[in-house]
């Protein structure tokens, strides 16, 4: 459900979490929300829910309801961000209003910080001989209140962390509870962003409401110095400190206690926390300093669990839409051979990947013809499959008993071109089998030429007669003509066959695979199916595909 920010002109900012029912708004205690604005007429608006959409609606109010500047004539839908105005009191729609933060590029020196903690002497484990082994008379009874301190907020802390939070809430959740234990007027949670690298606000904290709204800077050189030397960073008694006259971005915003402290999960810095005062007189001190140290890296730790687990949970949801995609897919290819008197057909596809862009197909066109269809996407994965489907819809509209070959791969070829990129492109090979002559007319566009083996072990191949599919607008394909006699078998093939690689880096190639089937000729075409991939696999040492694999055998029988 969406929220509403509210924003009065005095008293603190809340939040609001809407609903089913349409809350009202206005200057009376018995509406949903009550706001206490003289300026606000007693009974001034109404939020109102339509289905999963929210309308703001004026109540027949004295000044009126402004959305985004303007004074609403009607009920208006609220989007993400929308600002309204009901008196003086702002409200945003599903939006919450941070403060603007700049990191600027003063220079500096380590020289304008007073005291650093390097992480590694902040988180080993503590020395417990003053507490245990140390005499009575030497025993520092303020630095065990501290220790004790530090141990009962950590475990609070943790516990409070235990579940888990999306991260957007996690982050927040945990400025909640760092601002509960550590007196401060600002604070700001950035965390490094995976791809750039850079850090980015994603928590903005003011907890005084004097400073809200405000631009907050911070210097460049210290979130460098507490990342780049893993340590926290306290500067106090800025003001009365004649080394920060040169510093802008602390004097101009009369800072009076900064503490910069580095996100560590155990492995690397995801990001840093910062937080000053400026209107509280009192100075961070060593301890705030190393409290803020500790439950930092207890923060850390359970946000990169977070990012960990949401990973995880994107990759599960990614890897079921894969599965479906795969399963539809295969759905997509021909869920049996066909059965033709006097012919032997099977066809396969191995793909490389759960979903690959090899397609091979069956259309029956009339008793006596049949449309044999072998196809490579260039590519792998999703794209491959979405391009290849296409091509599947396209030519089940294009064959029909009165068709022209040439002309259907012409239209093919300006559909692709046409709703493809310019380096997505289809090798494609098509044959019209006349199965009471053995007559084959065809159409390659790029393909691998594939194989006819004769009664006498003699080779064609059928060469490619134009570019394929997708490369440019407006080709020709000529077509050509071949019979298979009683005896001869024809090899129809993606490349993904002939460019499998041994041990040794050596192609199984076209002349490797000629070779398979000279040697298997007379074996039924599912078995000599069988053979071909189980000889490859030898060849290959049972590595896994580097490429989609289709295949596709016609033998006619005699």
């Amino acid at each position: 459900m969406p929220k509403i920010y509210i924003y009065p002109k005095k008293g603190d900012d809340f939040h609001i979490k809407l609903g089913d029912s349409q809350m009202s708004l206005g200057r009376s205690a018995d509406n949903d929300i009550p706001l206490p604005d003289p300026f606000c007429s007693s009974n001034h608006a109404i939020i109102v829910p339509k289905g999963e959409r929210y309308f703001i609606q004026d109540n027949n109010s004295k000044n009126g309801v402004f959305l985004n500047g303007k004074k609403i004539e009607r009920d208006m839908e609220l989007k993400r961000g929308d600002e309204i105005l009901l008196g003086s009191t702002r409200i945003v729609y599903d939006l919450k209003i941070d403060t603007k933060v700049e990191v600027t590029d003063e220079p500096s020196s380590s020289a304008n910080i007073n005291t650093i903690m390097h992480l590694k002497d902040v988180l080993r484990r503590p020395d417990l001989s003053t507490t245990i082994h140390a005499d009575a008379k030497s025993l520092d009874i303020e630095a065990i209140k501290t220790e004790h301190r530090e141990v009962s907020v950590l475990s609070e802390v943790t516990k409070a962390l235990i579940l888990h939070k999306p991260l957007d809430e996690l982050v927040e959740y945990i400025m909640d509870l760092i601002c509960e234990r550590i007196q401060m007027d600002r604070a700001i949670l950035m965390l490094r962003d995976e791809v750039t690298t850079q850090l980015d606000p994603k928590v903005v904290r003011i907890n005084n409401k004097q400073l809200k709204n405000q631009k907050i800077q911070v210097s460049q050189s210290i979130i460098n110095t507490s990342v780049d030397r893993h340590s926290s960073i306290l500067i106090s008694d800025v003001q009365s400190d004649t080394r920060f006259r040169a510093q802008d971005s602390i004097l101009k915003l009369n800072i009076q206690s900064a503490m910069c402290v580095p996100l560590w999960n155990n492995k690397e810095i995801i990001g840093i926390i910062y937080c000053d005062r400026i209107a509280t007189p009192e100075q961070f001190t060593n301890d705030d300093l190393r409290l803020l140290t500790l439950l930092s890296n207890v923060a850390a730790v359970k946000i990169e669990n977070a990012v960990l687990f949401e990973k995880a949970l994107e990759k599960e949801k990614f890897e079921k839409e894969l599965a479906l995609a795969a399963q539809i897919q295969k759905d997509l290819l021909p869920q049996k051979n066909p059965e033709i008197e006097g012919y032997d057909i099977v066809g396969t596809n191995i793909p490389c990947l759960q979903v690959g862009g090899d397609y091979y197909d069956f259309l029956e066109i009339d008793d006596d013809r049949i449309g044999i269809v072998i196809a490579d996407v260039s590519g792998k994965g999703v794209g491959s499959s979405l391009l290849m489907a296409s091509l599947r819809a396209a030519l089940q509209t294009e064959v029909h008993t009165g068709y022209n070959i040439e002309d259907m791969a012409g239209r093919l070829n300006n559909l692709i071109h046409r709703c493809t990129a310019s380096n997505a492109f289809i090798s494609f090979f098509y044959c019209e089998l006349n199965t009471k002559t053995g007559e084959m007319r065809y159409v390659n566009a790029g393909h691998n030429p594939p194989l006819i083996l004769e009664k006498k072990k003699k080779i064609q191949h059928l060469v490619s007669c134009g570019l394929c599919l997708g490369m440019f607008p407006a080709q020709d394909y000529e077509s050509s003509v071949i019979k298979l006699n009683p005896g001869d078998t024809a090899l129809l093939y993606t490349d993904g066959l002939t460019e499998s690689r041994n041990m040794d880096n050596e192609e199984l190639t076209e002349e490797g695979l000629a070779k398979l089937l000279k040697k298997h000729q007379k074996l039924p075409a599912e078995k000599l199916m069988e053979t071909i991939f189980e000889e490859l696999d030898a060849f290959t040492d049972g590595a896994d595909p580097m490429d989609d694999m289709t295949l596709v055998i016609i033998k006619r029988n005699g």
